[in-house]
């Protein structure tokens, strides 16, 4: 019974430790043909989004790229490598634990196509956790 107490306590104080943090999914955006990969997730102003970015307007209501305000909030992008494979970047959850963001994501990967695509994926983050260390999970 001691044991199990404890490891309630436990777990407790762990969750404790961990909040959800809201992000948005931005769309409409394509990774520009001349540009590497970047090596740090986190895109922190204009100039660097728009020297990786660009925006694919398309028709209809949802067709403009989603706006990202940098005085107030920034970005994080998985950029994946050019491939001929229908694949999909899915965001999951971001939470702050133990003073360190942790964003989980997944890659659905499906059937060849007969042409290329480079997978991208970008959430919008409050600037406030900007500074924070950041940990990239592939689910």
């Amino acid at each position: 019974m001691k044991k199990i107490v404890i490891a309630l306590a436990l777990i407790g104080t762990i969750m404790a430790c961990t909040e959800e943090v809201t992000f948005e999914v931005a769309k409409n955006y394509f990774f520009k043909n001349n540009q590497e990969i970047p090596s740090n997730p986190k895109i922190t102003d204009s100039l660097q989004f728009a020297n990786l970015f660009g925006m694919a307007t398309v028709m209809g209501e949802n067709g403009k790229p989603t706006p990202i305000d940098f005085n107030s909030q920034f970005a994080v992008a998985v950029v994946l490598p050019v491939t001929d494979m229908s694949t999909e970047i899915l965001p999951q959850t971001v939470v702050m634990q133990n003073d360190t963001l942790r964003y989980t994501y997944e890659v659905k990967v499906g059937d060849k196509q007969s042409f290329s695509i480079q997978p991208l994926s970008i959430i919008i983050l409050d600037k406030k956790y900007e500074s924070t260390p950041l940990v990239m999970n592939q689910k």
